[in-house]
């Protein structure tokens, strides 16, 4: 069976006719096993051209299974249509600076061989249309609508002509929201040693959106004497809140060593002390504490995040490259009832180890959107992580320093990933390692993941039970899925395909 470029080319050279013809779409109903070919030309044709065309495409398919039929309509371009389609195009794609779009914004030329549009715009618009991949989407969707081939160009004309008020705008507003940190009450405070404390603590797992004073309470799950380098002796005492724990350094004075006895596992008490960071790692110095009561059946209060932008700024979705070119009489299955009106966002992401608690950090984040059971468009970024990349990592992944060097830092680009995750299901293999990875590298920028996840290496080890493994590459290899192992947009490619294809057998989604 031929490719659908070799078919048209072998097609156009049958007539002189048939010199611009294009297929723009394959209707297929297998209940009625029917197959209707459409196509556009830029003349008339007759029947005995017709006839043509139909015995070239039922030549090329498969095992006469389909009853074929051949639509030809008549479509002539000229600049008035172009201009049309164009800035309907614009206008669908980019609505929300549709107010720069006009018809004398949007000059179209012929040429010798078809047209040529261009699209003017002031800085800001130019920015934002070129990394939207404007072109490849105007140039799409003409290409699906005339038979003559059109150039796409845009220009910048420099300053915005955007209206004052809509300029004022321009951020994001989630870029000036503030990060609330929770708090809740202890009673019966009564100190120990230090200043006093207080009967107010935040939550442990808001530590890490503060820096300096801090003052936090919960149950000891630890007090371990030890002794620095210099010979001088210290405590760690470890605290529990039920959102966390976090584990802090005492130094030994005469009156604390006589009071630290007196803490034990399981002692409720409220800390104070000096949340400091070294080489990008926090630590707690604990300087007063008092023991309280602890508030019975305690029910965190839910965190509140930023809301998602209103525009992606940085790392913008964009059409994902299929390696392998798909037949042009290939069916497609059909999408199961669960995955119908649903979103799902596929994600990878490549580190520089393994523990984020440690102090490692993301490299590169790739992902992929599956709407209504098919991928529709990618996201995918190298980031800067602000400390080395060691040797067996980069041969794991295949990044290094230099790669990195100029690329956005994580806290930059979470705006746009928190966007393109918005109201989606999160899926990855081994879920566990990237989703809390992100979610805890969000936590310091305010953006809390609340989207529900998915797992596909638990759900390929219940549908597929006799696999003598379940890693990425060998779950693939079992459904013939392509599989370039180890960078993050691959992975995600491949895990979204393994994803239908699981659910393709399950038919449900997990619970």
């Amino acid at each position: 069976m031929v490719k659908t470029t070799e078919f048209i080319e072998n097609l156009r050279k049958t007539d002189e006719k048939l010199g611009k013809i294009k297929l723009v779409g394959i209707t297929v109903s297998k209940e009625k096993m029917t197959a209707v070919f459409d196509f556009i030309n830029n003349v008339a044709i007759d029947g005995e051209t017709q006839a043509v065309i139909e015995n070239a495409v039922k030549k090329n398919c498969p095992n006469d299974i389909f009853d074929i039929s051949v639509n030809v309509r008549k479509v002539v371009a000229d600049e008035e249509l172009i201009k049309k389609a164009t800035l309907d195009c614009l206008n669908a794609e980019f609505a929300h600076i549709s107010y720069s779009f006009s018809s004398d914004k949007t000059d179209v030329k012929k040429t010798d061989d078809g047209f040529e549009v261009s699209v003017f715009s002031g800085d800001d618009e130019y920015g934002y249309l070129e990394k939207g991949g404007a072109v490849q989407k105007i140039a799409d969707k003409l290409d699906r609508l005339f038979c003559e081939t059109v150039k796409i160009v845009l220009i910048n004309n420099g300053k915005s002509d955007e209206p004052n008020e809509i300029q004022a705008e321009d951020e994001n507003a989630s870029d000036y929201e503030t990060l609330k940190i929770r708090t809740f009450k202890v009673s019966d405070a009564v100190k120990l040693f230090g200043e006093d404390t207080g009967d107010t603590a935040m939550y442990i797992a808001d530590a890490d959106l503060v820096s300096g004073g801090v003052v936090f309470a919960g149950r000891v799950y630890e007090k371990t004497e030890k002794t620095a380098k210099s010979g001088k002796p210290f405590y760690i005492l470890g605290i529990d809140d039920t959102t966390g724990k976090i584990s802090g350094m005492i130094f030994h004075t005469k009156e604390k060593e006589k009071k630290l006895g007196k803490i034990e596992e399981g002692s409720e008490i409220v800390i104070g002390g000096e949340m400091e960071t070294y080489n990008g790692r926090r630590s707690l110095k604990i300087n007063d504490v008092s023991f309280c009561v602890f508030p019975k059946n305690f029910v965190p209060e839910e965190r509140e995040g930023k809301r998602a932008p209103d525009k992606y700024s940085l790392v913008f979705p964009r059409e994902i490259e299929e390696v392998k070119q798909s037949n042009i009489f290939d069916v497609k299955k059909e999408v199961v009832e669960c995955l119908k009106g649903r979103k799902f966002v596929v994600v990878d992401i490549e580190t520089t180890g393994t523990s984020y608690v440690g102090g490692d950090r993301i490299t590169e984040i790739g992902a992929v959107r599956i709407e209504d059971g098919e991928i529709v468009n990618c996201f995918q970024t190298l980031i800067n992580p602000k400390i080395g990349i060691s040797k067996e990592i980069t041969e794991l992944t295949g990044i290094d320093d230099e790669m990195v060097k100029d690329s956005p830092e994580f806290d930059e680009v979470l705006p746009d990933f928190y966007k393109y995750c918005e109201d989606c299901v999160i899926v990855a293999h081994n879920i566990d390692f990237d989703y809390n990875f992100i979610k805890h590298m969000s936590k310091k920028s305010g953006y809390v993941f609340k989207n529900k996840g998915i797992d596909t290496l638990a759900l390929s080890k219940e549908i597929l039970p006799r696999l003598r493994n379940h890693k990425l590459n060998t779950v693939c290899k079992y459904f013939n899925i392509e599989f370039l192992h180890h960078r993050a947009l691959s992975d995600a490619h491949a895990t979204a395909k393994l994803f239908i294809e699981l659910i393709n057998i399950k038919k449900s989604l997990p619970n």
